[in-house]
């Protein structure tokens, strides 16, 4: 099920964060304190939830309406959910709701493959480019989706 993302969600999805970041072989970004993601979790964003488990946020994305077009700030799967869809489920639920003469941008680590592949996969273009952004010195390659 997808829902809309609540500031209560913000213990769980912190966690998904935390062993998402430690269990990656790719440059993710960077860290986010528990504060950002309570600041993240008000603003606005969907999560993945499956009915069956004892933590039931599985995935999530940080979406904010920012006037001209709608930017993805976070998303991640919990480590033990990959594999399934669910993040293919949760970018189609966000590209159904953005109102359609929004853009919808993002940005990842040039050296994250995976994720680069997904968003193209969606119709994501490459836009831009930002070099050293990232601490470890990582290009962020800026991605554009809509008008």
């Amino acid at each position: 099920m997808i829902r809309s993302l609540d500031p209560s969600d913000a213990t769980r999805i912190f966690d998904i964060i935390e062993r998402a970041t430690k269990l990656s072989e790719v440059p993710i970004g960077p860290v986010w304190s528990r504060t950002q993601v309570e600041e993240e979790c008000s603003r606005g964003g969907y999560v993945f939830e499956l009915a069956d488990t004892a933590q039931p946020v599985t995935a999530f994305v940080f979406v904010w309406d920012i006037g001209s077009a709608w930017e993805i700030s976070f998303l991640a799967t919990d480590p033990a959910a990959r594999g399934q869809g669910l993040m293919k489920q949760l970018l189609q639920h966000v590209k159904s709701n953005k109102p359609a003469d929004k853009p919808l941008w993002l940005e990842v680590h040039e050296k994250n493959g995976p994720a680069r592949k997904l968003y193209e996969s969606f119709g994501f273009k490459e836009v831009g480019r930002r070099p050293r952004y990232y601490s470890d010195g990582g290009t962020a390659i800026l991605y554009n989706f809509g008008p």
